[in-house]
């Protein structure tokens, strides 16, 4: 069994810094608090996008209260562990890897995921065959990379690969809610539903299995009360800003609750009080409070499978009423909230403008290599849209393009190594937008610039 002095650790990418361990992980989170991708959650969607009302979730709120649900699940967990754990450490890993759980969602979270999925299907495949033709025996695998982007492999990248901030790998391990690289094919080993790194980070996480050997088949044993977090948070959230938004009505909640919900549900919500003030608190508290010792007790119940990497389920999977209730809020969210008209019509909204940005940057993948790289000393007409063009990519992501376009390891052709990384130079440009950019940035591009 995998010891907890094994698996927290203050060793980082770039190699020990002399650090203990609990320096180490408390160094990660001063960067992680400071770090701009942390910041742009207040301007990504939770549920409503583009909301300006400050009571209703950005995806910033939304994290700080996954965060305060991960620290409460430690807590509880801590007492149960037989073992030497460095508490402090624990506890600090699990809120930051809460804190950072959505911050390579796009905007328009997971319905701009589905976007930049088709855009990607329908136009690489064109793109490639003008700027580099015929791929060699490695490219399918390498497309099939590209044409995944997946919310979760893009935190990885983005706080590893463009942003720099040389995590310990603990805490870039407790992130990885996958195991499989969008490059695999999904087989029918743990964890495979969703790609949970790119090829472009797979030294990094070829590091991270050879130093936590149980995330080689399975996740890291923190990664579990993360995810259940999340889940905590959301599901009661999401209802509560739909009727402060005015989507739904309370009245409409209820005779759904109380006709379709389990016992364990009906009973909390008239516990709550709904004619009384503050009845959304009362009514999240008391699910929370039930669900916080549910999960720490599965925690503890599968402490074992779970530090061996061979746990095969949520710890919200379960048969009992409070998880059971959980996902009936969650699933009538879905059903009722997501697919209203005033949602969808936003997310129409970001459809056009996500589709139409990365449309307008098309051709600078269409272009050969040379032509890439020296788009500066253009001078020609169409040569001076793609420069202008190109001189809207940020330096960050510029600089991480030039540097891994030339030396990143795994690849065998360098035509196909530079057009990889000049795909994943736009995604990351785009991913990082968030909603209110990728509307400015779309006007722009249609001339509507005021």
């Amino acid at each position: 069994m995998s010891l907890y002095r094994e698996l927290i650790l203050g060793e980082r990418w770039q190699g020990e810094a002399g650090e203990t361990p609990l320096e180490a992980i408390e160094a990660d989170r001063s960067r992680i608090v400071q770090c701009s991708p942390v910041r742009r959650l207040q301007q990504k969607t939770q549920v409503f996008p583009l909301d300006v009302k400050a009571s209703v979730r950005s995806r910033l709120t939304h994290s700080l209260e996954v965060k305060e649900t991960g620290r409460q699940l430690a807590l509880r967990v801590l007492p149960g562990i037989e073992q030497e754990v460095d508490k402090e450490a624990f506890i600090s890993l699990v809120e930051m890897a809460c804190l950072l759980h959505d911050v390579g969602n796009p905007p328009f979270g997971h319905f701009g995921e589905v976007v930049i999925v088709d855009w990607l299907g329908s136009r690489l495949p064109a793109l490639f065959r003008q700027a580099v033709g015929k791929g060699s025996r490695q490219w399918p695998m390498l497309m099939a990379d590209l044409r995944q982007f997946e919310g979760n492999a893009q935190s990885l990248r983005l706080l590893h690969s463009l942003q720099g901030l040389d995590l310990t790998l603990s805490q870039l391990a407790a992130l990885q809610k996958y195991v499989r690289g969008a490059y695999q094919r999904r087989t029918a080993g743990l964890w495979q539903q969703k790609p949970g790194h790119f090829f472009s980070e797979r030294p990094l996480v070829q590091q991270i299995r050879i130093r936590f050997p149980s995330t080689a088949r399975g996740r890291y044993p923190l990664t579990y009360l993360m995810e259940a977090a999340d889940d905590m948070a959301y599901g009661v959230a999401d209802l509560e800003d739909a009727v402060d938004r005015g989507v739904l009505s309370l009245a409409e909640l209820e005779q759904a609750l109380l006709s379709e919900g389990n016992d364990y549900l009906k009973s909390r919500w008239q516990e709550a009080v709904v004619d009384e003030p503050g009845f959304f608190s009362r009514f999240r508290q008391g699910i929370n409070r039930d669900l916080l010792t549910l999960v720490s007790d599965q925690y503890l119940r599968h402490h074992q499978a779970i530090l061996d990497g061979i746990h095969d389920a949520p710890l919200l999977a379960v048969e009992e009423a409070p998880a059971q209730a959980l996902q009936w809020l969650k699933e009538f969210a879905h059903r009722r909230v997501f697919k209203r008209r005033e949602v969808e019509a936003l997310e129409l909204s970001g459809f056009a403008a996500l589709k139409g940005v990365l449309e307008a940057f098309a051709p600078l993948l269409a272009l050969p290599a040379a032509e890439f790289t020296t788009l500066d000393s253009r001078q020609d007409a169409n040569g001076l849209v793609l420069r202008r063009l190109y001189h809207r990519l940020p330096p960050r992501h510029l600089a991480a393009y030039r540097r891994d376009s030339r030396g990143a390891a795994y690849f065998e052709k360098e035509l196909e190594r530079e057009w990889y990384f000049r795909v994943r130079l736009l995604l990351d440009f785009v991913s990082g937008m968030t909603d209110t950019y990728v509307l400015e940035e779309y006007r722009l591009l249609c001339g509507f610039q005021g």
